[in-house]
Parts: structure tokens; C-alpha cells; sequence
């Protein structure tokens, strides 16, 4: 029996960048059999790679690398000799760790796509599409939160309409007359079933879509799921629509035909990978937004003149053709 091949990696990236490692990482399981994999990354983003199997270790870190607490994380990680450093950060860490193979993102990738980057890093032919492990018993609990529309039949449209902050959230109602007009009698998705996802911040968002459709064909999962449950659920989704934030990512990775509305996020390297995505921005790049707000934290919506109209006009042009 071989020997473990000890393999680290850092990724202290919030969930949808450290998103970009589940197809990397299932990669490097597949080519080293005997992979020992240790996952340093924050304690929202760990939650994503609960059911890899393969990994080790998942060590949630939240404090500051320089720190008091991250000086015993690398006291930890130094205890060992590692076969293979992948630092997407870089953090300080990986200067001070021992490993035959290293490789460390240079400090100047914010504006590579995080998938690039750590396909880059590892050498590999293309882009290593995300994706995530989901048990069978994952798998059986996300099966159980649909079953609420058990008693209906037709495709499933999921939609989340919050945002991680009120500048990137596309309007609540136009995301309720959005979902009537596809799901309507002489919709594309006519006779749909409506998922609806987000964290509990994003319940008010969410009140005014469950008007769209009869409450027989709502499933209603805002502030109930973690995202890689919500992720299980996905996959079994046929349309996903939604602003630029986790959902929309697990819907990518999911393989759902997925659109994304963007504003004041550059959606050439944050946006998700995948076949199936389509980015739908406002008339403004993203430079004219930061140069109105530098900060991108104005109270002010950036989204209003992506309209309805041309939304829609994309998802059903999409959907049938």
C-alpha cells in the first residue's frame, strides 16, 4: 500500500472564489490516489467541501495570518513536510513551510478568474470547471426539501433575488414579474415549479417572488439551506437566475442553465465559468460604477437600468432557441 502523499492547500477566500477549487481539487484526487489533502480556508467556505471524502483535514481559519491565532496555525502546519503547497492567496504562510512542490499564486492575480489561477498554478492543460461532492445522504435531504410540490409536474425555475449588498440587488419585483412571464400560460416555462433561495437577510426580497406563482408550486428555502445542500438542490433545477452572489455560483458548478445579473461587480473575473452561464450587466461597465462609488458601498442601488424587459427578453430568447 502506498504511502500517503501529503498535500496542502490555502485558500482563505470567501465561499464563491473558493468555490473555484472544487474542480481542482477533484482533479488532484483523481491523478495522486493516495492524496492526503489538508483545507485551510474560511469557516463559510469550508462548509462547501463537506463531502469531499478524500480530504484530511478542513481547518476553518477567520482571524487575521498575522495574528496570534495564526501563528499557531502555522506552527500546526509546520509540523509537517508537505508534498504539495497550493496557495492561492499567497498568504505568509507558505514562505515558511516545507514542501517538495510548491505552488503560490503571484500577488498580483485579483484580476485572473480564481479558476484560472489555480489551473494555472497546478500546470493544467484548461480550466478545471468547479464542481462539488454531494453524499448520498445530502443528496437524499435536498430530494425531501423539493418534495413540498411533490403533486406537480413541470420543469424547475430557481431564482434568488438577494444580494450580498443593496447595490447588487436587481429589483424584488422585477424578479416577481420576471418569474410570471416565464412561468405564465404562454411562457417558455409554462406550469413551473419556483424555487426560491438566499441567506435570512434576503427574506423581504423574497416575499414579493412567492407572489409570482400558486403557493402549490412554490418551494420556499430562503434562510434554510446551507449552500452546499442548496447546491444538492440545484442540481436538480432546469433554470437559475439570480444577482452576483453565492447562489449563482453553486447554480454554475451545478450545471444549471444559469443567468446572472450583474453591476457593480467586474464580471470579467467574477463572474462563474461554466457552459451554461449567461452574464447579463447593466448598460455601465463595471469601471463607470467604481468610479460613482469607489468603494462600492453607497447606499444606492447600481442595478435600476438593467431592465426588465431586456432580462427577460435574454432568458426566453435562451430558452427557446
Amino acid at each position: 500500500m502506498s504511502r500517503p502523499f501529503p498535500i496542502l492547500v490555502l485558500a482563505l477566500d470567501e465561499p464563491k472564489r473558493a468555490l473555484a477549487l472544487g474542480g481542482v481539487l477533484a482533479r488532484l484526487l483523481q491523478e495522486v490516489p493516495n492524496a492526503a489533502v489538508t483545507l485551510v480556508t474560511r469557516s463559510d467556505s469550508a462548509a462547501l467541501f463537506a463531502d469531499f471524502s478524500h480530504i484530511e483535514t478542513i481547518i476553518p481559519f477567520d482571524s487575521a495570518v498575522v495574528s496570534v491565532a495564526g501563528l499557531k496555525l502555522w506552527w500546526r502546519l509546520r509540523q509537517r513536510e508537505w508534498g504539495l503547497l497550493l496557495d492561492t492567496g499567497p498568504t505568509l504562510w507558505s514562505r515558511f513551510l516545507s514542501a517538495k512542490t510548491r505552488a503560490i499564486a503571484p500577488g498580483h492575480h485579483a484580476d485572473e478568474h480564481p479558476v484560472v489561477t489555480a489551473s494555472h498554478l497546478l500546470k493544467l492543460d484548461a480550466p478545471e470547471l468547479p464542481w462539488l461532492h454531494v453524499a448520498e445522504a445530502r443528496a437524499v435531504g435536498a430530494a425531501s426539501f423539493l418534495e413540498d410540490t411533490a403533486g406537480e409536474e413541470g420543469p424547475l425555475l430557481a431564482i434568488a433575488p438577494g444580494a450580498r449588498w443593496q447595490g447588487a440587488q436587481w429589483p424584488a419585483e422585477r424578479f416577481s414579474v420576471l418569474a410570471t412571464r416565464l412561468m405564465n400560460e404562454d411562457g417558455p416555462l409554462k406550469g413551473a415549479r419556483l424555487l426560491i433561495l438566499g441567506n435570512e437577510g434576503d427574506r423581504e426580497a423574497a416575499t414579493a417572488l412567492r407572489m409570482a406563482a400558486p403557493k402549490a408550486r412554490v418551494i420556499e428555502l430562503t434562510g434554510k439551506l446551507d449552500p452546499l445542500t442548496a447546491y444538492a438542490c440545484l442540481r436538480q433545477a432546469d433554470v437559475f437566475i439570480g444577482n452576483d452572489d453565492i447562489w449563482l455560483h453553486l447554480a454554475a458548478a451545478a450545471n444549471v442553465l444559469s443567468f446572472g445579473l450583474y453591476g457593480p461587480s467586474d464580471d470579467r473575473v467574477e463572474a462563474p465559468l461554466g457552459n451554461n452561464v449567461h452574464i447579463l450587466r447593466t448598460p455601465r461597465h463595471f469601471e463607470e460604477i467604481r468610479a460613482q462609488d469607489p468603494n462600492l458601498d453607497q447606499a444606492l442601488c447600481h442595478m435600476l437600468d438593467l431592465s426588465l424587459n431586456r432580462v427577460n427578453e435574454a432568458v426566453q430568447t435562451t430558452l427557446t432557441t
